[in-house]
């Protein structure tokens, strides 16, 4: 047989798309203000306000004028903030759902900032919460996963001109931080698997948190950001009816020198 009549059926198979039960991480475009929408602005998200306490989804459509006012389980206040998770993840509706029902995962990225004498930092947690959605009602459902996201820390390491100088002025430690997700295929009205992907990095790289690295003598060699192998980890999350939750296919290790303020 030729060769090219044995490619063919791979070659059209390559060139269908995704099936349709796949979940897909969407990421959201900008809409009307601060609003995020999908693609085709089908439908649009937003966390409003700034004032403590106020906590709400704010979604609409084209046609919804302005749309559903959803209570979210989180508070601003006490150096906490609130933002929208800029993806949808897209979840395969169950057999006999109305055609026009949508399902997703929604995240809320939920923030907290410190300061202290001569640095500070910030971390934040992404929450998932079901989100299903009609033409004529919607509603948040439940949280089904809560994992750090992403930190940023400077601790003060010059209180001399000698440390000055045996830093090379590198004067304070820097650590950071970030998460990303992805998502695998599902079943229809199962919610997809995750893979949960760390990195964490320390600068200079010789910087421990959870010593004083004041006074260090610093090589030129030494001013990068390094990552630290333990800390930039990767993990799959399945979703457990048990728990109503996600869970990881094994611990995770302890970061908290990287993530918490």
């Amino acid at each position: 047989m030729d060769a090219r009549l044995m490619l063919l059926p791979l070659l059209i198979a390559a060139a269908q798309p995704a099936a349709a039960s796949d979940p897909i991480v969407i990421a959201l475009v900008a809409g009307e203000g601060d609003r995020k929408c999908l693609p085709d602005k089908s439908l649009c998200l937003d966390v409003p306000g700034t004032d403590a306490g106020d906590s709400s989804l704010v979604l609409s459509a084209p046609d919804n004028g302005e749309g559903d006012d959803l209570a979210l389980p989180f508070a601003r206040g006490d150096g906490q903030t609130l933002n929208l998770w800029p993806n949808l993840i897209a979840v395969p509706s169950p057999e006999g759902a109305a055609p026009d029902s949508r399902q997703y995962l929604m995240g809320v990225l939920v923030s907290a900032t410190a300061m202290y004498s001569g640095g500070g930092g910030n971390g934040s947690r992404l929450h998932l919460l079901r989100l299903d959605t009609t033409p004529s009602n919607t509603r948040l459902g439940d949280e089904v996963l809560d994992v750090v996201w992403d930190s940023s820390l400077m601790i003060r390491a010059c209180f001399s001109e000698q440390d000055m100088k045996d830093r090379r002025e590198a004067c304070h430690d820097d650590y950071n931080f970030t998460g990303a997700l992805s998502a695998g295929p599902a079943e229809a009205g199962e919610l997809p698997a995750l893979t949960y992907r760390a990195v964490a990095t320390a600068y200079p790289r010789t910087s421990r948190r959870s010593q004083d690295n004041s006074g260090q003598r610093l090589k030129a060699a030494d001013l990068v950001h390094e990552k630290d192998p333990e800390c930039s980890y990767e993990r799959t999350l399945r979703y457990n009816p048990a728990t109503s939750r996600y869970e990881m296919d094994r611990p995770a290790p302890d970061c908290s020198d990287y993530t918490t303020p």
